[in-house]
């Protein structure tokens, strides 16, 4: 019997109107969360879903065995107030929070036992929630939005007596706090978001070993490479179009869209001649087994899709990910897809401050990397720059310590041989003053020693 609520993608010889199926411990259908994952189907993108869905599973299995109100489980149905219970008990429990009643709402404090997740697994739950609210499966208040809040976000008024505010534009009124007037009742408010810095130079080549291992599809290989070669989200690679590579002058470039870009190919993806080799070896030969219309590169339409599932249709987020995880697991390395991202950036960093020559040079590098990377906050390559600044005082500790450690077997060898001369020294002395009577001297320094 399982011991947790867990999930099964529809197989593809089943007709059924789910694509996904929750099961709680007990292996049966929970429709609930099953709904739920349906419903953010075209909301959010695939992995978002996924991981939204892969939250709220541990949250439901705690929830059934370890809520508590009153000596009584807490299901997920039940009141308002109830599930707010539930929900404060888990942040603090599961989450090592400290969660602080602000009358109108909670604030939630993050310690350094705190899971990173906290932000994620709120915003999954306040989504499910008013997605059941939505299906009309919940008949209470969405318990993650605080409604007193709400109301006075609806009846704030302006400067003027009984008036609505000015637009911000107008410049008449001071601009509203984001935080004061947010709706969410658990608030976090010592959150800062920190990419993760992926330092391992040999990553790569850990997955692409465990792939052969496996013996991974031509396909997967392709998009594994692209995804550390390239730094591109899984979703922008798993979109490619024969017209993006086609769209490019180099012939190691692609087009690709970016993350709010609407599809429009707003940046640019380089792959290695190795890469490339895969790539149309995949197009020529794999992917013609499973298409209607089997074609070499050459003659493929723009609007083809590069990689294509078995059944001819596009590779899913979520049929990738599948096998991305049987392929990590095998070398026991839980591993997001997403972290290739950040492995990308913090190894071109690292490129960028051992190829440049001058501070000038960094920079110019560096804005390079930025608009590459798209980021719509140039700032962020700032939180790699600290990992940097770290990592280059590791560097230069560590060439100190070695030149300790140089230093010091250069001092013993000197102390060592210094003794030896100074024995030498010793023996010849008192060969010379083996002759004298040195009782007068014993006394003269035992008198000393009286006054």
């Amino acid at each position: 019997m399982a011991k947790r609520f867990f999930h099964h993608f529809c197989p593809s010889d089943i007709q059924s109107k789910y694509s996904l199926i929750v099961f709680d411990d007990n292996k049966a259908p929970f429709i609930p969360l099953t709904e739920y994952y349906h419903w953010q189907i075209g909301r959010v993108s695939d992995s978002t879903a996924l991981s939204y869905l892969n939250a709220l599973e541990v949250f439901f299995y705690w929830l059934k065995h370890k809520s508590l109100h009153l000596g009584e489980r807490i299901t997920w149905d039940k009141e308002t107030y109830l599930i707010k219970t539930a929900i404060k008990q888990y942040l603090q429990k599961e989450f090592q929070c400290k969660v602080r009643d602000q009358e109108k709402y909670e604030r939630v404090y993050l310690t350094n036992k705190s899971n990173k997740t906290v932000n994620h697994f709120l915003a999954a739950i306040k989504g499910f929630y008013k997605c059941m609210i939505s299906l009309k499966l919940y008949h209470h208040k969405n318990p993650l939005v605080s409604l007193e809040v709400e109301q006075d976000i609806r009846e704030d008024l302006g400067i003027r007596k009984n008036k609505p505010r000015m637009p911000q534009i107008a410049g008449t009124e001071e601009p509203k706090s984001f935080r004061k007037q947010t709706e969410s009742y658990f608030k976090i408010v010592n959150h800062e978001w920190v990419p993760e810095i992926i330092g391992d130079l040999d990553l790569p080549y850990i997955i692409y070993n465990a792939g052969e291992k496996m013996k991974w599809s031509l396909r997967d290989e392709v998009i594994i490479r692209f995804m550390f070669e390239t730094g591109a989200r899984i979703s922008e690679i798993l979109g490619l179009t024969i017209g993006d590579y086609r769209n490019r002058t180099d012939k190691h470039e692609l087009s690709a869209f970016n993350k709010g870009s609407y599809k429009r190919r707003s940046k640019f993806l380089k792959i290695s001649p190795d890469t490339l080799k895969l790539l149309i070896r995949y197009i020529n030969v794999e992917r013609n087994q499973y298409t209607n219309n089997p074609n070499n590169f050459k003659n493929l339409e723009n609007n083809e899709q590069i990689f294509i599932s078995q059944r001819g249709t596009v590779y899913s987020y979520n049929s990738f990910y599948n096998n991305w995880t049987k392929i990590t697991k095998s070398v026991d390395i839980k591993l997001n897809p997403h972290k290739a991202r950040h492995w990308f950036v913090t190894s071109m960093l690292r490129g960028i401050y051992e190829m440049s020559n001058s501070s000038a040079e960094i920079e110019e590098r560096k804005k390079q990397l930025i608009e590459y990377m798209k980021w719509r906050d140039a700032d962020t390559i700032n939180v790699y720059e600290h990992y940097y600044d770290e990592d280059r005082y590791r560097d230069l500790h560590d060439k100190l310590i070695q030149n300790y450690l140089h230093r010091e077997k250069e001092y013993l060898k000197s102390k060592t041989k210094n003794q030896i001369n100074q024995k030498s020294t010793d023996e010849f002395i008192t060969k010379q003053n083996n002759n004298f009577d040195d009782e007068w001297l014993n006394e003269f320094y035992e008198g000393m020693e009286d006054e």
